[in-house]
């Protein structure tokens, strides 16, 4: 049986749909359900995803599990939360797995993984550095991913590490921080931006990637990583869809920093997402999972057209 958390967020619900279209049999395991399954015939089970008590009831030995639930924290007011889940309810997770022989697909985060802003292409990393993370959600991923990524390689655990970039695309029903700016920019003809961007990746190719680690016996982590986009092209990219001219207007990242917080969709460590490197190696990916990405024009269109059928 295949055991998949996280289901009401983005990537969540596109594989649940994956696996259905799929015929592929699977259990959502939830603390509650949500918006992105109304109508969704899925078998959802409801229980605290960190109880091992719960975990056991539901879970057995030769199962799949993929962990995708996470605390997403944009405005890093929450470090006790973030810690809580994303870092010691995913180990919760990961010593049940290894203890029941349960294979786990898990995803982390690019977030996680230390990079230099001069580095050309940001690989698999071979370690990872929690203490040089600043942002609670960076943190709380990279504590998991660090004692994860030493079991797979000290200990020969049967677990996948997975590394989205942005994630963008359809049934973003919470919606994602990506999201919302497409929505905002619909109808906007002036965009202020800021020399920064980027690396996007579809949804469905994150949840296609994901099923290939089910199909595949593949362990070790992955990058899944799409296009590198500044955000002037990625505006540049909705309007186009849209079919309206707009004016750009560039400003410095020091006056974004300043001013960010008049803004409340935006927060700091937005700004300083954008301004780090966003340049990833996916050739991992394109060898062992998939084989073609969506095309970033495709996505953008596709997300737009959801975002108009779906109002939020």
């Amino acid at each position: 049986m295949i055991f998949i958390t996280g289901a009401t967020g983005h990537i969540g619900n596109n594989l649940a749909r994956l696996l259905i279209d799929k015929k592929v049999e699977f259990k959502l395991l939830l603390r509650q359900t949500g918006k992105a399954l109304h109508n969704l015939k899925a078998d959802v089970v409801l229980g605290d995803i960190f109880d091992p008590i719960f975990l056991a009831r539901e879970v057995k030995q030769g199962d799949v599990f993929i962990h995708v639930a996470a605390l997403i924290d944009l405005k890093n007011n929450m470090p006790a939360e973030s810690d809580q889940i994303n870092n010691l309810g995913t180990k919760t997770i990961i010593d049940f797995c290894q203890k029941n022989n349960v294979k786990l697909i898990y995803t982390s985060s690019v977030d996680c993984i230390l990079r230099e802003k001069e580095q050309k292409l940001i690989a698999e990393p071979e370690k990872i550095f929690p203490e040089a993370l600043t942002s609670n959600y960076a943190t709380s991923k990279a504590k998991a991913t660090a004692y994860l990524l030493n079991k797979i390689k000290h200990e020969a655990m049967n677990a996948v590490i997975l590394y989205p970039s942005a994630v963008i695309g359809i049934h973003d029903y919470k919606p994602s921080a990506a999201g919302i700016e497409m929505q905002k920019s619909l109808r906007r003809r002036i965009f202020f931006y800021i020399q920064g961007g980027y690396n996007f990746i579809d949804v469905t190719d994150c949840a296609k990637a994901i099923y290939a680690c089910i199909e595949k016996p593949v362990t070790g982590n992955y990058i899944l990583s799409g296009y590198n986009c500044t955000l002037k092209e990625f505006y540049k990219e909705i309007c186009s869809v849209q079919n309206h001219k707009a004016i750009f207007i560039p400003l410095s990242a020091f006056f974004a920093k300043a001013f960010v917080f008049l803004i409340p969709r935006f927060s700091k460590v937005m700004v300083d997402a954008v301004l780090d490197n966003y340049h990833y190696d996916n050739r991992r990916m394109k060898q062992d999972l998939l084989e073609s990405l969506t095309p970033f024009e495709i996505t953008v269109k596709n997300t737009i057209s959801w975002f108009i059928q779906n109002p939020q």
